[in-house]
């Protein structure tokens, strides 16, 4: 039991305690904490560097789309202008099938004209003859 005032041993419990208090202190608690603050430092340090990265890579993400985005509308220009320029080819490629068509449907016609002129020259000049014939077989006989 406890008996008031302490006695020397009590004294001297409080006096070891104290010392061993302070060499684990020494040897075993500081370097401990200085192990512990030095990580929690780097993971803070490491911590940044990960968001610098993030932000980082956000920015160049960014960057990336605002590319993509102008070489989009730059291929959709190239696009429209190909586009453009081929209709434009396709009206003046039909509009030289429509001038070929009617400068080669006006020789024709000029061609059956003079064809059918020639038929009519040479029927009307073989009119008497078929005349005869037709004469020969109505009367039977020929008309010489």
């Amino acid at each position: 039991m406890l008996a008031f005032p302490p006695d020397w041993t009590f004294l001297g419990q409080i006096v070891l305690f104290l010392v061993l208090w302070a060499v684990l202190r020494r040897v075993l608690f500081e370097p401990n904490l200085d192990l512990l603050a030095n990580r929690e430092h780097n993971s803070a340090g490491a911590l940044q560097e990960a968001t610098q990265i993030k932000a980082d890579a956000e920015v160049k993400g960014q960057e990336y789309r605002t590319q993509l985005a102008e070489a989009r509308s730059g291929a959709m220009q190239e696009v429209d202008a190909v586009y453009r320029e081929a209709q434009q080819q396709s009206q003046e490629l039909i509009e030289q099938a429509r001038e070929e068509s009617s400068q080669t449907l006006a020789q024709l016609r000029q061609s059956l004209e003079s064809e059918i002129a020639d038929a009519r020259r040479d029927l009307e000049q073989r009119i008497p003859d078929f005349s005869n014939q037709i004469a020969a077989r109505l009367l039977g006989r020929s008309l010489t």
